[in-house]
């Protein structure tokens, strides 16, 4: 589908003709939606459908029309929706959400830095005419390269042949197309035909396009202008004219006297094709198009006295515009032919169809976003080639630097549920055109940065604000199920399943032995212990003089082996108390490494002692044997069971009470020094 606002006569217009042309014969098939206009008569004489509605209106209402035009989409089976102007691309970007129908976009020019303009930087690819506007989406509304595909306006060869002679003759006749606004500078251009008529007062200037009503006074000026500057004989406005080939057949020179950046200049290479020497204004990508001098003439903009020499010059020097003109025939031939330029577009739209954008967002824990490393594995077999992307905690980004099944990771900071930064993740996001969101957090934040993500589809658990996903499973509270088949019900939502229900890790850089030699530690006969959960999950810890006791039969039974006690900055007070609890002391590493160390350090330890928290989930993942020690929280709702994790715990009256702060923590004094050594050592026999 092809949307824009009208179906009059303007570059955006034609091409979009051209293209129905192009695939009139093709696999690909074109329907077109416009407000109407004089082109939707040549649409129906190719057999192309055209629906009308007004997508044109800069209003609030123009969003009533999203139902309609969904409408038309279904029944019309579209894959691919291509907005070409900004209206039309809020209205088919809503939608196509929650739809299998992609959206695409071409930005026809440099639109203003404002809401109302970003919505052409949302499509799953970005079209750009010139390097000129794909510089400007990129710096002005931060879409990446990645996103962004060059494909140059064209010229219908057929439609706009070659003439031998058009730089010939007495009685020359310049031209210029275009839409009559200020921003086309025919004043520059009329008064520089006042100096090229004291030179030849037979030549012709023939301004062909129209006035919109709200540039009826710049038309009025112009007019005036030519009856002051006594051009009423020499200077004629055609208003709108259908034939602009035509127009080029029976002109001598063209010339564009825009004094704004264009985005690229069609009637340039359409005068190129024809033969038609060029003089164009040095703005926007009109030097992408025209090298001066080889294939055209380039001019300052608002120098009306440059505009005159060079028209003189081309009456005066034949040979010269002869060259200049078949040159510029060899570059259509080259870059800018309907062939060339469609089949491009062709691949855009092959591209979209293949192309997937996945995000997967799991911010924290620590020990969650290990739990969901097979997931991603999962969603990474079943899309093997798309582009994954993670939105996770700042802190975490090191965990993923080798990770083969992401593509980008995407780091937000702890504070990230208030208002303000969600509105700010999610402006950066909708830019990335995301196909797929996978929520694994199921939070209230990440439910809302889905939402105003606007992905295509978003899968996750409804509850808390889960209506707003697209795709939502029921979410039964209470439910004994372990975590990785608590992800698989989201992912199955997208037919995606977890097949070995195991935690994982990739292969990491190897570890510097050095670094651990020279802290006393050998990685032969080490036992770690994590001496404490989470600063808010007290309830969870070991208590310390059980840690010192068991430390203390394990040099006494063990004694080869060095104990290395791990915790981070919160836990530095409780490592203190057991180190001075303690004659043979074991290695306090607690506070002291970061995530990447911590990976080392496990990779070399025998066993992995640890009350339920993010290490040993981490640990099991890299194949340690673990020890696991719970009590306030039931294993089998947090653990993945594998043959290297070993749980102890004792059940109480009150276990699994979910409470974090606990003055007796009887369920935790109550697995003692020797149950745990026994543990450690059937593991190490």
């Amino acid at each position: 589908m092809q949307i824009l606002p009208r179906m009059e006569v303007g570059g955006v217009e034609r091409g979009v003709v051209d293209l129905a042309k192009y695939f009139k014969d093709k696999a690909t098939q074109i329907v077109v939606v416009s407000g109407g206009g004089r082109l939707v008569a040549e649409l129906e004489r190719l057999g192309v459908k055209h629906y009308k509605l007004n997508v044109y209106k800069k209003s609030l209402t123009s969003f009533l029309l999203i139902k309609k035009l969904r409408k038309i989409i279904k029944e019309e089976k579209v894959d691919i929706v291509h907005a070409r102007s900004r209206v039309p691309g809020w209205i088919s970007f809503f939608a196509t959400r929650n739809s299998d129908t992609h959206f695409l976009t071409t930005a026809h020019g440099a639109y203003s830095k404002h809401i109302f303009s970003e919505v052409m930087g949302w499509g799953k690819f970005v079209i750009c005419p010139s390097q000129m506007i794909a510089r400007y989406m990129m710096d002005t509304f931060g879409i990446s390269s990645h996103k962004i595909r060059l494909v140059f306006r064209w010229v219908d060869r057929e439609k706009f042949k070659f003439k031998s002679d058009s730089w010939q003759g007495d009685r020359l006749s310049v031209v210029s197309i275009g839409r009559i606004s200020p921003s086309k500078g025919y004043e520059y251009l009329i008064e520089a035909f006042k100096k090229v008529v004291r030179r030849n007062p037979y030549f012709k200037l023939k301004i062909v396009g129209e006035a919109s009503p709200s540039h009826e006074k710049y038309f009025n000026y112009l007019q005036t202008l030519v009856k002051r500057f006594s051009l009423n004989f020499n200077v004629e406005f055609l208003g709108y004219q259908r034939d602009v080939e035509g127009i080029l057949k029976d002109a001598n020179i063209l010339v564009l006297p825009s004094i704004i950046p264009e985005s690229f200049g069609r009637v340039i290479v359409e005068a190129f094709a024809c033969g038609v020497p060029v003089i164009a204004t040095k703005v926007g990508a009109v030097p992408e198009i025209v090298e001066n001098e080889v294939d055209g003439i380039l001019v300052p903009p608002y120098d009306a006295e440059r505009i005159a020499e060079a028209i003189l010059r081309l009456s005066r020097d034949q040979n010269f515009a002869r060259r200049i003109a078949i040159n510029a025939r060899k570059k259509v031939e080259e870059k800018y032919s309907l062939e060339k330029c469609a089949s491009q577009i062709e691949g855009v739209y092959a591209e979209t169809m293949k192309h997937l954008r996945v995000l997967i967002i799991k911010i924290s824990s620590l020990g969650d976003i290990v739990l969901s490393l097979p997931s991603l594995k999962a969603v990474r077999e079943a899309f093997p080639k798309a582009e994954i992307f993670l939105l996770t905690g700042k802190r975490f980004l090191s965990l993923f630097r080798h990770c083969p099944y992401i593509n980008r990771v995407i780091g937000v900071e702890e504070n990230y549920k208030g208002i303000k930064k969600i509105l700010k993740i999610t402006n950066n996001l909708r830019k990335i055109s995301f196909d797929y969101i996978i929520d694994l957090q199921n939070n209230q934040a990440s439910h809302l940065i889905a939402f105003l993500s606007f992905p295509r589809k978003s899968f996750g658990y409804a509850r808390k604000l889960g209506f707003l996903l697209t795709n939502r499973i029921k979410f039964f509270k209470g439910r004994e199920i372990d975590p990785l088949s608590s992800q698989e019900e989201v992912l199955k939502l997208l037919g995606v399943r977890i097949r070995e229900k195991k935690l994982i890790f990739w292969d990491t850089p190897k570890v510097n032995f050095d670094k651990w030699y020279k802290l006393g530690i050998n990685t032969e006969n080490i036992i770690g212990i994590n001496i404490s959960a989470s600063r808010k999950w007290q309830s969870k810890n070991w208590p310390v003089s059980n840690i010192v006791k068991f430390i203390e039969i394990v040099y006494q039974r063990l004694s080869h082996f060095k104990i290395v006690l791990v915790g981070d900055k919160n836990s530095k007070d409780l490592a203190e108390e057991i180190m001075r609890s303690l004659r043979r002391k074991p290695i306090n590493l607690c506070g002291k490494t970061d995530l990447a160390e911590l990976i080392e350090l496990l990779k070399i330890v025998k066993v992995f002692i640890t009350p339920d928290t993010a290490n040993l989930h981490l640990a099991q993942s890299l194949g340690k044997e673990v020890i696991g020690l719970f009590g306030p929280t039931n294993p089998r709702r947090h653990t993945v069971a594998a043959e290297n994790l070993h749980i102890i715990f004792k059940k109480i009256s009150c276990s699994f009470c979910y409470n974090p702060y606990c003055k007796e923590n009887l369920c935790m004094k109550k697995i003692t020094p020797q149950m745990v050594f026994k543990q450690v050592n059937k593991i190490l026999k």
